[in-house]
């Protein structure tokens, strides 16, 4: 389903990604079509990995249904202007109808890119093959 969906095809095409229920690991090879005037990754790229990331962190713990982001917090610590990123996400807090979870961005180095902190709650759409869901 993450694969396939359109936006990672067209914009992220070299994305990866791996999940468990542990956690989430996706990463992306950067490269200048991602970058901003100052020729670094954009703020989006980062925010893009990191809400999915700790979106599929959640999401390992909910079986009947889809989740939404509630909120989502970023801290940017460092550019990047090429090479693999990485972002592994896993969940710090599972409660009744709030899960939260959060997601680091390093470089192959292993220098922190970003940091995030994401909210979600589950949405009420059960999972259907029509979103690409398959069991």
């Amino acid at each position: 389903m993450y694969l396939g969906c359109p936006i990672n095809q067209s914009m992220y095409p070299s994305t990866e990604a791996s999940f468990d229920a542990e956690g989430a690991s996706i990463s992306l090879q950067v490269d200048p079509t991602q970058f901003h005037a100052m020729g670094a990754a954009h703020g989006s790229v980062y925010f893009k990995l990191i809400d999915d990331a700790s979106y599929f962190a959640a999401q390992a713990h909910v079986t009947d249904g889809y989740l939404l982001t509630v909120s989502m917090n970023l801290n940017f610590t460092r550019p990047v202007t090429g090479g693999r990123i990485l972002c592994c996400g896993k969940v710090v807090h599972k409660g009744r109808q709030l899960l939260v979870a959060e997601a680091e961005i390093k470089d192959a180095e292993g220098n922190l890119l970003a940091a995030g902190l994401g909210t979600f709650m589950p949405s009420g759409k059960p999972f259907s093959p029509d979103f690409g869901y398959r069991l």
